[in-house]
């Protein structure tokens, strides 16, 4: 990781075209762009950031910051770039943006058969707190995962 790289907030929907193609290499089931433009354009808490390498997107993240709780909704790296240190410079951002907008907590939702990210998640001090049963399209469960900050 010895590239400059920087985190900007996403303000156009013209990047969710990048956003698609790491999307739709990083998850086996992948969100859809009517469901990012969605929630980019109407849902009222909900802010998008991504990680350019000289220009080019090779990470993203989505949060719904609402009062004193966020909510981590996506956050992938590009697969060319997974294992580079990417990933830590995205939660390491995530956590300082949360704690300057004064939230007690962060939460997210997480594939129980998702080892490799909970891991990840773990490494940050998230703790599993619930089971979302029959969570995801394909019947499969998620842990709610919960990273407290205060």
């Amino acid at each position: 990781m010895n590239e400059e790289c920087v985190i900007r907030k996403i303000e156009d929907v013209d990047d969710f075209d990048e956003i698609m193609h790491i999307e739709t290499r990083a998850f086996d089931e992948p969100y859809t762009k009517d469901l990012f433009l969605y929630d980019f354009l109407k849902h009222p808490y909900s802010v998008y950031f991504k990680l350019l390498l000289a220009d080019k997107v090779i990470g993203y993240f989505g949060l719904w910051v609402v009062f004193e709780e966020a909510q981590i909704t996506t956050i992938a790296v590009d697969p060319d770039y997974q294992g580079r240190g990417y990933g830590k410079m995205l939660m390491d951002f995530i956590i300082d943006y949360i704690k300057d907008c004064g939230c007690r907590n962060i939460t997210l939702e997480v594939r129980v058969s998702n080892e490799k990210a909970i891991t990840y998640y773990e490494k940050y001090h998230f703790k599993i707190v619930a089971v979302r049963k029959r969570y995801y399209e394909n019947g499969e469960d998620a842990y709610l995962m919960k990273l407290d900050m205060e």
